[in-house]
C-alpha cells in the first residue's frame, strides 16, 4: 500500500507550515520582545535626556538670573556713585563761592590750627586766591610757637589751605578738596544709603 503522492506532499507542507507558523510566531514574539525593550530603552534615554537637558536648562537660567543680577547691581552702583559725586561737586562748588567770605575765616583758622599742630614745624602756608587775604589776617592774628608764612603765590584748590615745611622735607594737604577725598569712602557709604532709603 503506497501512500498517494500527494499526501505526501500534504503532510510535509503541513509540517512544514506548522513549523514555519511556530518559527514565525517564534520570531514574531522575539521581535515584539525587541521592540518592547529597545522602546524601553529610548524611553529611558529620552528621560535621561529629558532631565539631563531640564538641569542643563535650569543652570543656564540660574547663569543668565545670576549675570542680569550682577549688572543691576553694577547698575545701581554706577547710579550710586554718579550722584555721589554729583553731591561732592555740588558741595565743592557751594565752599568755592564762600570761600573769600569773611564767614570762611574761622574756618581757615581752625584749618591752620590743625595744620601748625600736624606738621610741627616752620611752614609756609597757601590758599586760592579769595582767601589769600582772610589767612593773611588768620596768620597775623594768631600766635604759634612756629614761624607760619603765607605765600604770595595762591594755591589752585577750591578751599582751605595747604603748608609746605621751610625746609621743603613735608607737605600737609589740608584743602578742601583733600579732606573731602580723605572722607570720601565714610561719605559715600553715608550718601549711598540715603539715596537708597529714598528709593
Amino acid at each position: 500500500m503506497s501512500v498517494p503522492l500527494s499526501k505526501v506532499i500534504n503532510e510535509v507542507l503541513q509540517d512544514a507550515l506548522t513549523n514555519a507558523l511556530k518559527v514565525l510566531d517564534a520570531a514574531e514574539n522575539e521581535a515584539f520582545e525587541v521592540v518592547d525593550r529597545v522602546e524601553r530603552e529610548v524611553l529611558q534615554e529620552l528621560a535621561q535626556m529629558e532631565e539631563t537637558g531640564k538641569a542643563s536648562r535650569q543652570a543656564a537660567v540660574q547663569r543668565i538670573l545670576s549675570t542680569a543680577e550682577i549688572q543691576s547691581k553694577n547698575m545701581a552702583i554706577a547710579a550710586v556713585e554718579e550722584e555721589v559725586n554729583k553731591i561732592f561737586d555740588s558741595v565743592l562748588e557751594k565752599i568755592a563761592k564762600e570761600s573769600g567770605t569773611p564767614e570762611f575765616k574761622k574756618m581757615l583758622s581752625n584749618l591752620l590750627d590743625e595744620t601748625v599742630q600736624v606738621m610741627g614745624r616752620d611752614i609756609v602756608v597757601e590758599t586760592n586766591e579769595a582767601a589769600l587775604p582772610l589767612l593773611r589776617e588768620v596768620v597775623a592774628e594768631k600766635k604759634y610757637g612756629v614761624k607760619v608764612v603765607v605765600s604770595d603765590k595762591p594755591a589752585q584748590i577750591v578751599a582751605g589751605l595747604r603748608a609746605t615745611s621751610l625746609d621743603g622735607s613735608m607737605r600737609y594737604d589740608n584743602s578742601v578738596e583733600a579732606r573731602l577725598e580723605r572722607l570720601k569712602p565714610v561719605l559715600r557709604t553715608e550718601i549711598a544709603k540715603m539715596l537708597m532709603q529714598k528709593e
